[in-house]
């Protein structure tokens, strides 16, 4: 009973976090993970298994088809600490910033968003770029959807300032100084991933300059997932009614059992009344 109810009240903390909190959890979860599993193996000597293989994007569209779910579980692994860190860093404060003006649903869509374009645009780099000919390293990190959120903040409110040691800057600056590291890093070291940031950022560049003038590019996303639940809740309701017409059917029959006896009963109360049995 102690460790149902630490468990209750574990997840009752977790619904209190906010989309932001999860999302950094998930990605400490699925850091230490791995890390269990290979100690795991290691202690009782089982082969060594790549548990990354299975859930990062490998740049080559072929294996895409067969893996489209690495599309976005790749932007929820990270190769070390430090990877995991500063990304989550990151994220926290733009996030903070974000859901001060939009909502929860809008940031999971942003950041899910930027790591779908950012794998995209480094899959079609590497599979029709020459320069990428041959090189087949695997991409994982959330980095292009942190970048598509830090970037959206950088083009929605360009003139906001954030504190860096002892002196403030305007996000507008971030956002530039993080395009230009990223352009200057592509052909010096790990061009898969600075691709990737490019794509998050795209998104965001698009997504702030659009929400500036109004528009809101969440507004399809949020359409279709209120039109989904809204037929959900039709088919409960046809469905709640149906069983409610049916249980008024089975008290007619029973008071009708009640006064006359079995007997009295038509062929298709009896069937009715056999069906009711079996639901």
């Amino acid at each position: 009973m102690g460790f149902m109810r630490k468990y209750e009240e574990l997840l009752n903390k977790l619904r209190n976090f906010n989309i932001s909190e999860q999302i950094i959890l998930i990605n400490i979860f699925l850091f230490i993970l791995p890390l269990i599993v290979f100690v795991f193996f290691y202690l009782f000597k089982i082969p060594k298994i790549n548990i990354y293989h299975y859930f990062e994007l490998i740049p080559d569209i072929t294996s895409l088809l067969f893996r489209p779910w690495s599309l976005i579980t790749y932007g929820f692994i990270h190769a070390s600490i430090g990877h995991l860190f500063w990304n989550m860093f990151l994220f926290y404060f733009f996030s903070s910033l974000f859901l001060n003006l939009f909502k929860e649903e809008e940031l999971l869509a942003l950041f899910c968003f930027g790591i779908i374009f950012g794998g995209l645009l480094f899959v079609f780099s590497y599979s029709f770029f020459p320069v990428f000919k041959g090189i087949n390293s695997p991409l994982i990190g959330s980095s292009a959807g942190v970048i598509s959120v830090v970037i959206f903040m950088c083009t929605y409110t360009p003139n906001s300032t954030m504190r860096i040691f002892f002196f403030n800057i305007k996000l507008l600056y971030v956002g530039i100084a993080i395009i230009i590291f990223d352009l200057a890093q592509l052909p010096i070291s790990n061009s898969g991933g600075h691709i990737a940031h490019l794509g998050g950022a795209l998104i965001g560049f698009f997504a702030g300059s659009k929400m500036k003038k109004g528009e809101n590019i969440f507004w399809y996303f949020k359409k279709n997932l209120r039109t989904k639940k809204n037929k959900n809740k039709k088919k409960l309701n046809r469905h709640d009614n149906h069983k409610k017409y049916n249980q008024q059917k089975v008290d007619r029959i029973l008071d009708k059992i009640s006064e006359s006896g079995f007997d009295s009963l038509t062929s298709e109360e009896k069937k009715d009344l056999n069906e009711a049995s079996k639901d």
